[in-house]
């Protein structure tokens, strides 16, 4: 049976609407963000479509075959966007979105943004800051870095018998989902190699799809009738080519036993559980792929359309919805007329830009390329002419934050943006000389001091990091070796839910004071999982996290010989507010209205009463450390995250800033000196 496959570009549309929904209103569509998922699969059996079409040529034709069609498909909107998003950064958004969005911008530009810049970097967090304008391109750097090994994983498996290829496809993808399931969850999101089982299931399904046919069906796609990409990019619209297939398929029910729970699932207001909503999503779109051919309702010009305009739509929308959600965060209207803006700009680049550059020549494609990149390379360098480690031609050396009395709003400004650009990477907080004390843990380190009286353990998560070098400066004469071992996002005492690598790091903070046998040892966390309701909170001897709580700390003390200082839970920042503290102050803004915008209470009274009857249980051996005396003002009888000036305490992550550092230093200067 002949058949072309508008249902493919249908199923490309639902997934856009997802993601779309799961963007500008992530209330009412939480589970959203799985449409990527079912574009991976769809990549993958339209890559696998193409590869078919040239195995028979020689290695190099084959390879510059694949790769200059995908380039074409792909760059010359690429690029475009980051050239529109780099001159509204520069024109429209605020001063201190420029850092941020310059390094985003840089690993945008070579497709490595689903590296995080640093271990603390959450996907759905910056999703929910909206500060950097190129978070979404971490799905087209998966999708090039996939480009890199695909047509060796297709040329290998093209040399064995249709059963054997099978269980080829089957292998590699079990050894991706292995190495999903042994990463850490944010790496997992994020990595390539994590996501090569995604890929191969569109690749599978094509492979049962044609059963065996690849011949007969590559002599069909040149006709030139079916011109939407069909077997182009996981987003995007074929250049020239048309889609027509001849295979027998059974157009059961099954494909609306397929369809109607996964559009259920994105409709639902509740989110679920994305380790079992991720494989089932992934299985059924395969499926979909598989049994939707000549579909009634995926096959209409709306539901196509919108297919065909999605990889636009992907693009040009997250940019706007940045410049919503920090020049109007909260407005509902201004995130409708953002959606519809996106959709709009989506319809005109796809009628005029993406319709012209796919008619030219592959010169004329590599010319266009080459100037946007240039042009977008010197935009994103523009203001790194200034030395990035003095950013504000101002530093006083004599403090970690360089903060001097006639400084003004702009300075905090700033500061603010410099300290938040270089979070756990600015040299007023690293202190160099930590020595690995073994290869399988990088994050776990000596400082060999000059002291002579003991010996000083640092652990927790990133705050650790955070706080090292101040605590050095004011400990260091008193320690011959202070040890070191930091875990983004995983608290000593409690795992995170969400995060099951946090599991199993419980152990290598016992291990690590085990090995380290300090006299003193200092717990450095941002209480986040300590802060989670569960169904018995009100009652710690009934409550989950409490009782896991007391039962690490009780595996921790037994390796510290004379006391363990533990950080006390303080609220976190609302990241959203933070960037227009030192603007809305010079406008004349009330101090009063900043601080309650800029402070979150979530949680926060429920980390500290576990966090301070888990010290109390203790006894003499623990002792807190609180910083609420300092961040609060019973005069105004609230939290205050800036100074008078507008320089911030935190960063946008709620690491404390250099600024915060002097805040707190007299307590370890009164701890150090005290220590017996």
């Amino acid at each position: 049976m002949s058949s072309k496959r508008p249902d493919l570009q249908g199923i490309r549309g639902l997934a856009i609407l997802s993601v779309l929904g799961f963007h500008f209103f992530p209330n009412y569509f939480p589970n959203g963000y799985l449409g990527v998922d079912q574009f991976f699969v769809l990549s993958g059996f339209l890559m696998c479509m193409l590869l078919s079409k040239s195995e028979n040529m020689a290695t190099v034709p084959f390879l510059l075959n694949f790769y200059t069609r995908r380039f074409k498909r792909i760059l010359p909107l690429y690029y475009l966007i980051i050239l529109f998003s780099l001159i509204a950064l520069y024109t429209v958004f605020l001063e201190t979105a420029i850092l941020q969005n310059q390094g985003a911008g840089f690993r945008a530009l070579f497709f490595f943004s689903n590296r995080p810049e640093t271990g603390e970097e959450d996907y759905f967090e910056k999703l929910l800051l909206a500060m950097d304008m190129f978070t979404h391109t971490w799905s087209l750097s998966v999708e090039i870095q996939f480009y890199c090994i695909v047509p060796i994983i297709f040329l290998i498996g093209s040399r064995f018998c249709e059963r054997l290829r099978y269980m080829y496809y089957g292998l590699l993808g079990a050894l991706s989902l292995y190495y999903r399931h042994i990463s850490p969850e944010d790496d997992a999101f994020n990595s390539m190699f994590a996501r090569i089982w995604q890929f191969l299931v569109g690749m599978i399904v094509f492979l049962i799809y044609t059963n065996g046919t690849t011949p007969e069906l590559m002599e069909t796609v040149e006709n030139g009738i079916y011109e939407r990409l069909v077997e182009e990019s996981w987003f995007a619209k074929s250049d020239t080519e048309t889609e027509e297939v001849n295979i027998s398929t059974n157009n059961s029910s099954l494909k609306y036993i397929l369809l109607f729970p996964m559009v259920c699932i994105v409709a639902f207001p509740i989110a679920f559980n994305p380790a079992l909503l991720r494989p089932v999503f992934t299985v059924f779109t395969g499926a979909l792929i598989l049994y939707s051919v000549d579909d009634y309702y995926l096959s209409n010009r709306l539901l196509t359309y919108i297919g065909d305009i999605s990889y636009a739509l992907y693009l040009i929308h997250w940019p706007i919805y940045t410049y919503c959600k920090l020049m109007h965060p909260g407005n509902d209207y201004v995130f409708v007329a953002g959606l519809i803006s996106s959709i709009l700009f989506a319809v005109l680049l796809f009628e005029t830009y993406e319709k012209f550059y796919l008619t030219l020549s592959n010169n004329s494609i590599f010319i266009l390329i080459s100037a946007l990149f240039v042009i977008n390379y010197k935009l994103i360098k523009r203001d790194f002419t200034f030395d990035l480690m003095n950013p504000c031609n101002i530093y006083n050396f004599t403090s970690l934050d360089g903060i001097t009395k006639n400084m003004t709003y702009d300075d905090a400004d700033c500061w603010n943006a410099y300290w938040d650009y270089t979070d756990l990477r600015a040299k007023e907080l690293l202190e160099p000389g930590c020595i690995n004390r073994t290869p399988k843990q990088e994050r776990w380190c000596d400082f060999e001091e000059k002291g002579k009286e003991f010996k000083i353990a640092l652990f927790g998560n990133s705050l650790t990091m955070n706080h090292h070098k101040m605590f050095l400066q004011e400990c260091r004469h008193r320690a011959y070796n202070v040890s070191m071992y930091w875990e983004p996002g995983c608290e000593p005492l409690v795992s995170w839910v969400s995060k099951k690598y946090c599991d199993q790091r419980l152990n290598v903070f016992v291990d690590f004071l085990k090995s380290s046998q300090p006299d003193y040892a200092f717990l450095f966390t941002r209480h986040i999982s300590a802060g989670l309701p569960s169904p018995n909170s009100t009652n710690l001897e009934t409550d989950h996290f409490y009782l896991q709580m007391r039962s690490q700390m009780r595996q921790l003390l037994p390796y510290v010989k004379k006391k363990l200082f533990v950080l006390d839970s303080f609220p976190r920042m609302n990241n959203v507010s933070y960037i227009n503290v030192a603007k809305d102050l010079k406008r004349g803004r009330s101090v009063d209205e900043i601080h309650k915008e800029l402070v979150d209470f979530e949680f926060y009274e429920l980390a500290r009463n576990r966090t301070e009857s888990i010290v109390k249980e203790c006894g003499p051996k623990c002792e807190l450390i609180d910083y609420k005396p300092l961040l609060f003002n019973k005069t105004t009888n609230r939290f205050e995250y800036f100074d008078s000036n507008g320089f911030l305490y935190f960063t946008r992550i709620n690491h404390m800033t250099p600024h915060a550092m002097e805040l707190v230093r007299p307590i370890y200067t009164k701890i150090c000196n005290e220590l017996t």
